[in-house]
């Protein structure tokens, strides 16, 4: 889970652990990409809007070291941004506020990934 603000860490990371899940965080694309480079992981979920290392920039360099699912997460975008978040490599993306009941299909569906 990547995001810059830790109450929507802690929030996503407690309920992914109810649910089974092991999570790890980042609170921007730079430190991100570095537990990258380090471990593989099934799926990531990262905001678009972060300070340091936006969620496009860390969706391009991560898709340089690794396949790994990444739904990117967004308040705000147009249709041109959700199509530029695809060709970056996206493979999905979720409009805030999402319901958690989908965030945990998604899960779900990348678990034994």
């Amino acid at each position: 889970m990547i995001d810059d603000e830790a109450n929507i860490r802690l929030l996503l990371k407690e309920i992914f652990s109810l649910s089974g899940y092991t999570v790890d965080e980042a609170e921007n694309g730079l430190v991100a990409l570095t537990m990258v480079k380090d471990k593989q992981y099934n799926l990531i979920l990262m905001d678009k809007r972060m300070p340091v290392m936006n969620g496009e920039e860390a969706l391009s360099e991560i898709k340089k070291l690794t396949d790994t699912p990444v739904y990117v997460v967004s308040a705000f975008q147009s249709a041109e941004e959700v199509e530029k978040l695809y060709q970056l490599g996206a493979t999905g993306v979720l409009t805030k506020p999402f319901v958690m009941k989908d965030v945990l299909e998604i899960a779900e569906q990348f678990a034994d990934a």
